[in-house]
C-alpha cells in the first residue's frame, strides 16, 4: 500500500465506523428482518440485514420503510379501529389538518398531569377537604364524586381560603412531578398557546425539557406579555385557575370568579378576552378534562350565542360514557359548542397518549389513517 493509501486509512476507519452506527441505529428492523435464515456464504452465515446494509443500501431502506409502516399501522390500529367504529375518521382528519396549519391550541386538565405524579382534582379535593374544619363532608364529597369540582373548590376556599391556599402552594409543587405521560407529546403539536386548568408547572417542565419556554404568560387575571404573543400565535401560557406558587393568582371563589370573568361574563376582562379570541380563531384540543358543565364552557356558549364569529371546529379526547344515551347527550352537547369529541372506552385513559401519537405521526405522514 502506498502512502497515499496509508494517509486514506483513517478516513476509511472512521467511514466505517459510522456506517457501522448507522446499521445498528436500525436494531429493531435488523432483528425483525433476520428472524428468516441468515445468508450461507460459504462456511458464513451472515444475517440477512447486514448483507442488505452493505450490499444495496437503497434497498435495505426500502425495507426499512415498508417495515415501519407495517408496525406504525398495527400500533395504532386500536386507535384506527376506535375512529371507526364510532365514525370519527374525517373529524380526526380535520384535526390532523390544524396540526399540520399550527392552529391547534392545548387545553389541558388535571387529567394530563396525573402521570407526572400530580393529583386529579378529584382526589386532591378529596384530600383538602380533610383539612377544612366544619366543613359539610358528606355534601361535599358528593358533589366531588358527581364530577362537580369547580362547586366543591368553590365552597371550601370561601371556607377556609388559607387552608385552601397552603394546600395548593404545597401540593403542587415541581420537586414532586416527574416528566411522563402524554404531556410529553404537547411540544409535538401545539407551538402556539398552551391552556391549562392546573395549578401545576407540568407544561412549562414538558416545554424546557424540549429547550422551549414561556415567556409570554397569564396566571389567573395576572398577565405578562400574553396578549401580544397570542394575537402573533407565538408561544403562551393560559392558566385559567392561577399558579401554585402565588395565592394573588388563584381563582377559585365565587368572588374570584365575579372578578376574574365578570358577572354576566365581561368581555373586556382580560380572562374572557383570551378565551373568547382562543375560542373563536383556533382549534381548541381538550385534553385530560371532563367537560362537563363549567365557567369555561359556559363563556364558550355565550360567546357562540353572540354569532359575532364563524366558530372554528374544536376537538376533545374523552372517556366514552358506558351508556350509549348519556354519550349521545354529551356529544350533542359538545357538538353544539363545536367541540367534537373522539371516544375512547371508559378508565383505558392510555388512549390519551395513544390518540396524541397517532395524530403526530398522521402529521408527519408515517400513517394512514384510512388504513
Amino acid at each position: 500500500m502506498n502512502s497515499v493509501d496509508k494517509r486514506d486509512e483513517p478516513l476509511i476507519r472512521e467511514a466505517i465506523r459510522l456506517l457501522n452506527v448507522e446499521y445498528e441505529d436500525g436494531k429493531e428492523f435488523n432483528e425483525s428482518f433476520d428472524s428468516d435464515e441468515p445468508i450461507k456464504i460459504g462456511r458464513l452465515e451472515l444475517p440477512r440485514s447486514k448483507v442488505l446494509f452493505w450490499l444495496d443500501r437503497v434497498g435495505y431502506y426500502e425495507e426499512q420503510e415498508q417495515w415501519l409502516g407495517d408496525a406504525l399501522q398495527e400500533q395504532h390500529e386500536p386507535c384506527i379501529s376506535l375512529l371507526k367504529k364510532h365514525g370519527l375518521q374525517t373529524p380526526f382528519e380535520e384535526l390532523v389538518a390544524a396540526v399540520i396549519r399550527d392552529r391547534v391550541v392545548p387545553f389541558v386538565g388535571a387529567g394530563m398531569s396525573s402521570a407526572m405524579n400530580m393529583p386529579t382534582w378529584g382526589a386532591a379535593l378529596k384530600e383538602l377537604l380533610q383539612r377544612i374544619p366544619g366543613a359539610d363532608t358528606a355534601a361535599l364529597s358528593a358533589q366531588i364524586d358527581a364530577g362537580e369540582y369547580l362547586a366543591a373548590a368553590e365552597v371550601m376556599a370561601a371556607q377556609d381560603p388559607i387552608q385552601t391556599e397552603n394546600f395548593i402552594r404545597t401540593k403542587y409543587r415541581v420537586h414532586k412531578m416527574k416528566l411522563a405521560g402524554p404531556a410529553l407529546l404537547l411540544p409535538k403539536i401545539a407551538r402556539g398557546c398552551v391552556i391549562t386548568t392546573n395549578f401545576d408547572d407540568a407544561i412549562e417542565l414538558v416545554y424546557e425539557s424540549h429547550d422551549e419556554h414561556f415567556d409570554a404568560y397569564m396566571h389567573g387575571t395576572q398577565e405578562h406579555n400574553f396578549f401580544p404573543r397570542l394575537v402573533r400565535g407565538k408561544r403562551c401560557l393560559l392558566k385559567l385557575h392561577g399558579d401554585a406558587d402565588n395565592p394573588a393568582t388563584h381563582i377559585l371563589t365565587q368572588a374570584q370568579y365575579d372578578n376574574g370573568y365578570g358577572t354576566p361574563f365581561d368581555f373586556h376582562k382580560p380572562l374572557p378576552k383570551a378565551l373568547r379570541q382562543l375560542f373563536v380563531s383556533q382549534s381548541l384540543l381538550f385534553l385530560g378534562c371532563s367537560l362537563e358543565q363549567d365557567w369555561t364552557l359556559k363563556l364558550f356558549e355565550q360567546a357562540k350565542i353572540a354569532d359575532e364569529y364563524a366558530i372554528p371546529n374544536h376537538f376533545a379526547i374523552l372517556p366514552a360514557p358506558a351508556d350509549s344515551q348519556a354519550r349521545q347527550l354529551k356529544a350533542s352537547r359538545l357538538l353544539g359548542l363545536n367541540i367534537q369529541p373522539l371516544w375512547y372506552p371508559a378508565e383505558a385513559h392510555e388512549y390519551v397518549e395513544r390518540y396524541l401519537q397517532l395524530l403526530i405521526d398522521a402529521k408527519d405522514r408515517r400513517i394512514n389513517i384510512a388504513g
